[in-house]
């Protein structure tokens, strides 16, 4: 069992694992006999073998009179990964040409942005690092701020992301500045002179806030860590986000129920 799920892991599915696995214990079998082994009709066993006759870890054997499928010795698994590293390598070429030439096609159009995207839990993390750089290039490129408040979960949740937020390019930049409002937690008290004085953090007496919502730039970052399940929604729209910069900065100025620490 064992060796099953780690064979599948490899890539191989579940019909090539039963053939590999019976000609591993049998050395060598003729179609008819592996067919019966593996409980596989003739065609589909034809097909199974050939896939792994071209993953190099069997062979066909045509000295006898009959067809004979052998086994590789064990090292030849290798090959999976080589052929996974070539093909790699030729989707890298693929992409990089097809980037080339879509770039042609499309190089006095400008590109759509997505007004609204909503990203499940299972995509949340992977979506905060591939978007961080984004969100700070629009806040640099509009107030320098980083508005918003913020739930003190999501800073227990992402901790990998907060640490990741302050070792780009764009966080050292003298016009970055996140300003901050935040429920009044150990973590966030913990974490609140760490990046100081560029990290602004304010607790609000009072308040709760259950949620995170940032303005970054033209966007509005809203996430939910509270409790599972978790999901960002992201809005690209220049006229909420102006407005939404405006309310945080007249707050931050005078913040009404602002702890004095």
């Amino acid at each position: 069992m064992l060796a099953s799920n780690t064979l599948k892991k490899l890539g191989l599915n579940e019909k090539e694992t039963r053939v590999y696995l019976a000609l591993l214990r049998h050395g060598q079998a003729k179609p008819a006999e592996l067919a019966k082994l593996t409980k596989l009709n003739r065609a589909t066993l034809y097909h199974t073998a050939k896939s792994l006759v071209s993953s190099g870890i069997i062979a066909e054997d045509l000295s006898g009179k009959a067809l004979q499928y052998v086994i590789l010795p064990i090292d030849n698994m290798k090959n999976i990964l080589e052929s996974d590293k070539r093909e790699l390598k030729e989707k890298e070429k693929l992409v990089k040409q097809a980037v080339g030439e879509l770039q042609m096609i499309s190089s006095e159009k400008s590109y759509p942005v997505p007004k609204i995207r909503f990203i499940e839990e299972n995509d949340l993390e992977k979506f905060l690092f591939d978007n961080l750089v984004k969100w700070q290039k629009e806040v640099i490129a509009s107030d320098g701020h980083w508005w918003g408040f913020q739930d003190h979960t999501f800073v227990e949740n992402y901790p990998a992301w907060i640490e990741k937020s302050w070792k780009t390019k764009e966080s050292q930049r003298g016009n970055y500045s996140p300003q901050i409002f935040t429920n009044d937690s150990k973590t966030e008290r913990k974490l609140k002179g760490k990046y100081q004085p560029k990290r602004q953090v304010k607790f609000l007496a009072d308040t709760n806030f259950t949620a995170t919502t940032w303005v970054c730039g033209d966007y509005l970052v809203m996430i939910y860590t509270r409790q599972v399940p978790y999901y960002i929604i992201e809005i690209h729209d220049e006229m909420m986000a102006l407005n939404m910069r405006e309310i945080f900065r007249r707050l931050w100025r005078n913040p009404v129920g602002q702890k004095v620490d």
